[in-house]
Parts: C-alpha cells; structure tokens; sequence
C-alpha cells in the first residue's frame, strides 16, 4: 500500500495542522500567562515574608507546605467540569453543562469545608516536623488566615473550569494578572501592619492569601454572570439540590485526575525532605533547578489543558479523527517547544542560575541539577500534553495508575536509592533524584503516549453514552474503557 501523500492531499493538512496549531495557541497562551501570574504571586509571598524576618519566612513556607498540596489537589478534582464542559457545549447541550456546574459547586464546598476542618488540627504534624516554638504560631495564624479562602478558591475553580470547557481561557489570564498586585497590596498591609492593621508577619501571608482567594472567585463570578458566552449555559439562573448521581459522575473523573496532581506536586516535597540531610547548599541548589524546572512546565502544561478542550469540544461534536488529530498536533508542538527549552537550558545553565544566587557552591550544585532538569524536559512535555488530551476523552483512572507508578513506584525508590545509598553506585548526593525523574517521567511520557494512541484509536460507537453524565439524577452512561 502506497502512503506517500499526494501534494493536494500533503498541502491540505499542512494547512490544517497550521489551523490547528493556531487554535490550541489561542487557548493555550492565556493559561500559560495565568500561571506565570500565580507563580508571581508566590515568588511575592515569599520575597516579603523573608524581608520581614527570617521566623516569618519559614512559618509562611511550613504553612504554604501544608495547606497548598491539598489546594492544587482539589484543582484537579474540580478540573472535571473542564472536559465534561467541553463535550457537552461541543455537542450543543450547553443547559447540561451549567447543570454541571451547579452541582460542581455542592462538591467543592464540601471540600473546601474540609479542608477548613482539618487545617486547624495541624499541631501533631508540626511535632513531627520538628517546628521551632518560634515558627508554630506563625504556621497556625498563617493557616487561619488562608483558610478562610477555601470556599472562595474551590468556587473559583469550578467557574474556571466551566469557562475553559466551553473555549474561554482568556478571562483567568486577565483575572491572574491582576490578582498579582493585588496580592502586593495585601501582603504589604498585613505583613507590615499597615493602614492601622496590626503587623502579622508570616501570618498575614496567609490572610492575604485568603482574600486574594476571594478575589480570584469574584472577579470569575461577575464574569460568569455577565458574559454572554456563559449565559447559554444558564449557570446562574436555576437551583439544583445535590444529585448523588451527578457528584458520582463528577468524582469518578475528578478524584483520579486530582489524586494524579497530588502525586506530581508532593512528590518533589518528599525529595526536597530527603535532601535536606545533606546540607543547606545542596537543598538552595535543588530548589533553584525545581523552580526553573517548574517555570519551563507551565508550556506543556498549558498546550496540555487547552487540548483538553479542544479534543472535549471535538468529541461532544462526533468529530472523532478531529480529536485524535488536535491530540497529536499538540504533542507534536509541545515536543517541538521542548527541544528549544533543552537546548536553552543548557547552553544558558550558568546565567539562568546567575540570575537566583550568586553563592558559588550553591550555583555549582544548581548548574549541575539543571543539566539533569534538562533531559527530562521532551518527557515531560509528552506526559503532560498525553494527559491533558485524555482528560478530553475523560479517561483519567488509567493516568492516575500510570503516574503513581512512574512517581512512587520508579521514581521515588530509585531516586533514594541512588542518592542516598551506595547499594547500585556510590551515593549521588541530589543527582541521583534528579536522574531517577528522567527514567520515570520518561517511562510515564511512553506509557500515557501509547495510552492516548489505543483511546484516540478505539472510536466511541455512540457519541451520545460518552458524552452523556447526567447530572439530574440518571446518572453515568458512559461506557467502560
């Protein structure tokens, strides 16, 4: 069989693939922007509680540690309503999806209620930390404060997901980047006692976090209240009591993809805990490379979530091979971005580390580490674009397995392994981590790509059972994978 394309037929996709590339950059773009905006945000709260004192540093860092893995997990389960979202609004059932909504927003007031439970009841971790009597009052008032914000951010991320699946990401890059001196102002009254406010220190980190929270929530209320690309959805203008059915729905999807957020961002508190045995230089050295790491992340990471709305939409419209070509586009362009953020990071190791330290020992460690972050960054890229695209077809569970695994399994075990024993070679100090996440992002990126060619492949006989969740109480009629 002959494969080679004929030129009308080669120039027609090259130009679809232009037109698709467009398409995901116009989504992608704007959540690149608001993540940056966020990572400001916390590059402030650290830079003004540091200048405020070395205990009120540390207390905002413990505090952060605690609450903020537990945040970024409840994102992830509220990310559900993206792709539910997108296929419904794909499908011109965009009622469903404020039904979706509605009954998104009983969830995530359930756990932000939790979470505000449990906050309070943090001593014996901090006994287990070995928190200096010095910082404990500082963690707890900085945990207070911030708690306050729970309803207002778990609110804020299920409208943010609503407005991304039905193809509007531009309203939370706006909305980020005004929240960041925002949260100047606040952190500059309630850390520096300000304006009459008492000085709180590393506490009043906290509470400007918490009221930053209500900003992000309601800066994205009036904007899903009044946009008219919301309110064919009609979020707003019905009342649903919580339906077992369709928080079942949303579970089913949203725990495995916020247990697979969870596993990502507390697996490199666990390696920045095993380093610390080795001394303040090495740990300064590894947290320069993870942010730099981080910054680089949020590309993939963005092109990623944009392709689960474009493959939502594709799939809610029975455009199948439109799905599957969206997919692939945007691997291909996230592989094609990394290679450029590779080769950057290598030639430019020393400067892009310049610009954190200028402590030779630290920079010496960092420099090194970078080289390491290097390498994994085409796996990551594939990992975090093939995950996004999955959670367009809202096949998460299999994700959930394969990123334990890559983390807990292979990562983890190898990465102490080699840096703290001398059981395969003589102890590698914070390179052995850093090589053990190349084998297992790399092992993670080549199973979650395969994954999406078998689901892209497989077809859905009858677009209407993947699409449908029925909110109202019919409940999931999806089929099995």
């Amino acid at each position: 069989m002959n494969l080679t394309l004929s030129p009308p037929r080669a120039a027609q996709q090259a130009r679809s693939r232009k037109e698709e590339v467009k398409a995901i950059s116009r989504l992608a773009l704007p959540i690149m922007l608001s993540q940056l905006s966020v990572a400001a945000a916390g590059f402030i709260d650290t830079m003004m509680a540091g200048h405020f004192s070395s205990n009120a540093l540390a207390g905002a860092a413990v505090g952060s540690s605690l609450c903020f893995p537990f945040i970024i997990a409840l994102s992830g389960v509220m990310m559900a309503v993206t792709p539910i979202t997108a296929q419904f609004t794909g499908a011109g059932r965009v009622e469903e999806a404020g039904r979706v909504a509605r009954q998104a927003l009983w969830v995530a007031l359930f756990f932000a209620g939790l979470l505000f439970v449990g906050i309070r009841y943090v001593d014996p971790l901090l006994v287990l930390m070995n928190t200096t009597e010095e910082v404990v009052p500082i963690v707890k008032g900085y945990l207070e404060g911030i708690s306050y914000g729970f309803p207002a951010i778990a609110c804020y991320f299920v409208l943010k997901s609503y407005v991304e699946g039905i193809g509007r990401t531009q309203p939370q890059m706006v909305i980020s980047l005004a929240t960041v001196p925002f949260n100047y102002v606040a952190n500059d009254i309630l850390i520096y006692g300000k304006f009459g406010m008492p000085a709180l220190g590393g506490a009043g980190c906290g509470w400007a976090s918490g009221l930053t929270f209500w900003f992000f929530f309601l800066m994205m209320l009036l904007y899903a209240a009044g946009s008219s690309a919301c309110r064919d959805g009609k979020i707003f203008s019905e009342f649903n009591l919580p339906s077992v059915a369709g928080i079942r729905e949303l579970l089913k999807l949203g725990l495995p993809i916020g247990g697979t957020i969870f596993m990502e961002c507390s697996i490199f508190a666990c390696i920045t805990l095993f380093l610390g045995v080795l001394g303040p230089v090495v740990v300064g050295g590894h947290q320069i490379a993870l942010n730099y790491s981080g910054l680089v992340f949020s590309i993939p990471l963005s092109i990623g979530m944009a392709l689960t709305i474009r493959s939502g939409h594709a799939i809610g419209a029975a455009d199948l091979e439109g799905a599957r070509f969206s997919c692939f586009t945007g691997c291909l362009m996230a592989m094609a971005v990394s290679l450029f953020t590779l080769s950057f990071t290598l030639i430019f190791a020393e400067s892009i580390v310049a610009i954190y330290t200028k402590d030779p020992e630290v920079s010496a460690v960092a420099v090194s580490l970078l080289t390491f972050g290097a390498l994994y960054q085409f796996s990551d890229a594939i990992m975090a674009t093939s995950q996004g695209a999955l959670r367009g077809y809202k096949d998460a569970t299999v994700t959930f397995i394969l990123t334990f695994t890559a983390y807990w399994v292979i990562t983890l075990p190898l990465g102490y392994t080699l840096s703290m024993t001398d059981l395969l070679v003589p102890a590698m100090g914070a390179r052995g981590f850093w090589l053990s996440l190349i084998a297992g992002l790399s092992i993670s990126g080549v199973f979650l790509g395969l994954r999406l060619n078998q689901v892209s492949k497989r077809g859905v006989a009858d677009v209407a059972t993947l699409v449908g969740c029925d909110v109202q109480g019919e409940g999931p009629r999806q089929k099995a994978a």
